[in-house]
């Protein structure tokens, strides 16, 4: 347990232990099976040298995890952090490890270990040793049979235990998060858990000679003509400084399933409806390309790389900037509603890090049917209503569809049907399913009174192939609804449009201007309604990143710099294209590696 904190509600330090169980009971299976394997062998061989083997596989495993729970104790204490990759770099120089601990410090971490350890191993000798000592008398034949049936059967309850039961999403870290305190939260955590997690994320981030081609004050010169602006003026779109503000994120929803925006006719025949009543941005695209990286990108403009999420390094989101932090101070409630788990990508502890302190997941909503991945829209959007209309202003509040995402089990609302040789129908029908309860959404939000003060961000958290079929490297791909709408928007900007090339990232900045507070906390976010903001996006795709100006794009895979796919001719114009997602790139997997 962290030590040299202090938890700021007392009922929280005993919840903490009861929330993270279920991490407790993964990692003491994971422990488990490598002593269970040794056991068995010796079951079916009879070998001594295997019996005698076996505590000393405990031994080892015990003092392996005690020492892992007492530093992550004292690590807490200097860096309010769980034990990490990061910190176990340090011993990489054992003197200098040395040096930074206090001897009474040191004292108290040996006689711990040692003690500890003695008491559980006394224990194992005890009660456990005689039972595993047991010879077994059959036969080898039959106890190769026994012993292969057990570990078919042993194995497959672990794997289950393991991954936290046989629900669609494998338990993380959020599984044991239930509080706005940080403190609570680790405690909670188990952490030679969360060193295994954060060794697996650790291993994800590319060496830094695969994606370093300059240095960083090179590449901030390359990119610095896009967050150049000529003035820091910005057009007031909203009526009021202080609006509620309600993020819905559309799961999955492209372009090319909106005839608004060049797509297919009578897909989205309400979202069209709306854009008669909001401001559209029509060339709008998602620097993510899936949810974990895409809500992040919202909520707190910060931009994504290959094969990674943010949301996913619990140690690095801590200082990770979000919007709901710069509400909270000005009496802004924050909540998020989704139909599915939260515990995907970790999405709870982000939220919870965050000062998110009212979360509605898949589990509190026992009043609605489920799908395979939880409840439908046509549900969720009408418990939206419902909350928004018992919450005092001014709010903050998030919500995430999920009924347009696999395995589409949504039963449809009307008849409408794709063409026949859309290789996506199903997805495509299932936006079209999403929409009808998006219109039906805001018919009934539209006559409560805290609408005319509010704004709603209606925004893609990422695109998804469609008919269109678009290469994953091209722009296109990634292109998005946004759509700004509600109340607080000003008259003169209903049925407006916004043509400029815009990312997700630049929501958070375009929404503090308009509240007239300080934007500088996000430096990947660009001001939409600023006249001199550079018309361009960054985006990323799975093996790579791309860019797209006016001029045109290109796009480079990660492993091979030389594959660049683009729609230019000029080969002066694409080196420069492809320096700056290089660039871009660069910067953001430099600030993942190092942020703390």
């Amino acid at each position: 347990m962290p030590i040299g904190n202090k938890i700021k509600n007392g009922n929280d330090l005993y919840l903490a232990f009861i929330k993270g169980y279920p991490l407790d009971f993964s990692t003491s299976t994971m422990l488990v099976l490598i002593p269970m394997l040794v056991a068995l062998i010796y079951y079916i061989f009879h070998k001594e040298g295997i019996k005698n083997a076996l505590p000393k596989v405990i031994a080892t495993l015990l003092i392996i995890y005690i020492a892992v729970s007492l530093s992550d104790a004292g690590l807490y204490r200097e860096w309010n952090a769980k034990i990490n990759m990061q910190a176990l770099e340090h011993f990489q120089n054992p003197s200098e490890v040395l040096k930074t601990i206090s001897v009474k410090l040191l004292i108290i971490y040996v006689v711990l270990l040692i003690g500890l350890s003695y008491l559980f191993l006394f224990i194992y000798k005890k009660l456990v040793q005689p039972i595993l000592s047991k010879e077994e008398s059959t036969n080898i034949k039959k106890r190769i049979v026994y012993g292969f049936l057990f570990f078919i059967v042993s194995g497959g309850l672990a794997v289950i235990v393991i991954r936290g039961g046989i629900t669609n999403m494998p338990i993380n870290q959020s599984i044991a998060y239930f509080s706005n305190d940080i403190l609570a939260n680790d405690i909670a955590v188990n952490p030679l858990y969360s060193l295994i997690q954060d060794l697996d994320i650790k291993n994800k981030i590319p060496d830094s000679t695969i994606y370093k081609l300059r240095s960083n004050e090179e590449a901030q010169a390359i990119i610095a003509d896009d967050f150049s602006l000529v003035n820091d003026s910005s057009l007031k779109i909203l009526n009021t400084t202080r609006p509620n503000l309600v993020y819905i994120f559309l799961e999955s929803w492209s372009v090319d399933n909106i005839s608004r925006l060049g797509g297919i006719e009578g897909c989205t025949p309400q979202f069209n409806k709306l854009c008669d009543e909001g401001l559209l941005f029509t060339n709008a695209y998602s620097n993510a390309y899936v949810s974990d990286q895409g809500i992040p990108a919202v909520l707190s403009a910060y931009p994504s790389v290959s094969r990674m999420a943010i949301t996913n390094q619990p140690a690095k989101i801590h200082n990770l900037p979000c919007i709901s932090e710069e509400l909270e101070p000005l009496g802004y409630s924050r909540s998020f509603l989704f139909g599915g788990e939260l515990v995907y990508g970790n999405l709870r502890g982000y939220l919870l890090e965050k000062k998110f302190t009212d979360l509605t997941e898949v589990y509190d909503l026992t009043q609605y049917p489920k799908g395979k991945l939880g409840v439908q829209d046509e549900y969720t959007f009408n418990e939206l209503a419902i909350k928004l209309n018992q919450k005092k202003e001014p709010f903050l509040y998030g919500f995430f569809t999920q009924s347009t995402h696999m395995p589409y089990d949504f039963s449809p609302s009307d008849n409408w049907q794709s063409e026949k040789n859309d290789p996506e129908k199903k997805y495509t029908e299932s936006i079209h399913y999403a929409d009808i309860h998006l219109g039906k959404f805001f018919e009934q939000v539209k006559k409560q009174a805290w609408y005319a003060n509010t704004l709603f961000v209606v925004v893609a958290d990422h695109s998804h192939n469609t008919i269109k079929q678009w290469d994953p490297v091209s722009p296109q791909r990634s292109k998005i609804p946004m759509l700004f709408i509600g109340g607080a928007l000003s008259n003169e900007w209903k049925g407006k449009s916004r043509d400029k090339i815009v990312s997700q990232l630049d929501i958070t900045s375009t929404i503090l201007h308009q509240m007239h507070l300080p934007s500088s906390r996000y430096p990947w976010s660009r001001d939409m309604m600023n006249p001199s903001k550079p018309s361009s996006a960054y985006y990323v795709y799975y093996g790579g990143a791309g860019y797209i100006n006016e001029s045109g794009f290109a796009s480079a895979s990660l492993q091979n710099k030389s594959l660049i796919t683009t729609d230019l001719k000029d080969s002066s114009i694409i080196q420069k294209m492809n320096g700056k997602l290089a660039s871009f790139e660069q910067l953001v997997y430099e600030d993942v590696r190092t942020r703390k």
